[in-house]
């Protein structure tokens, strides 16, 4: 889209959720790069990343941290389970699923994170430290207002 008048005739408005959505395809392909290297998608990386932070972790309760549907964690799970990456049971329609990180997949995990912090260093992302720190606060407040997610308080009266 160029900054043209658009529809009904409003004049360059502002649509900072087209703006973010953008951002966030272009930003997934250098954090895909960034995974790649140590054998694993993005999707993986966030699955193993919940299962390392929360050992027996189930489907849904991951799903929800991912902010994607518990069914879309299907087809990565199975793949994580088949490399020896993630045990635990991840199937049947209203049981739990409790998922862990194996060795090998927190050596996987262990393997992409040099990668995901020079990916995330404010430097590279033409920022200062402070920059960064805020856009991620002001992101995280706008993402728990779309999805109704409580937040924290507001400690210095910004919003």
């Amino acid at each position: 889209m160029t900054p043209r008048s658009r529809s009904g005739g409003d004049p360059a408005p502002t649509l900072l959720l087209w703006e973010i959505q953008q951002t966030a395809r272009v930003a997934a392909r250098h954090f895909e790069r960034a995974v790649q290297g140590a054998g694993i998608s993005t999707a993986e990386f966030g699955v193993l990343a919940c299962a390392n932070d929360e050992p027996g972790i189930t489907q849904a309760e991951m799903a929800r941290q991912l902010h994607i549907r518990p069914q879309a964690l299907t087809a990565p799970i199975d793949k994580l389970q088949r490399r020896g990456l993630l045990e635990g049971t991840a199937s049947g329609r209203g049981r739990k699923s409790r998922l862990t990180i194996t060795v090998a997949g927190r050596g996987a995990l262990d393997a992409a994170w040099p990668a995901i912090i020079a990916l995330n260093a404010p430097g590279n992302l033409d920022m200062t430290e402070q920059t960064a720190r805020a856009l991620a606060t002001r992101l995280d407040r706008l993402r728990r207002h779309l999805t109704g997610a409580p937040g924290p308080a507001h400690r210095d009266g910004s919003s």
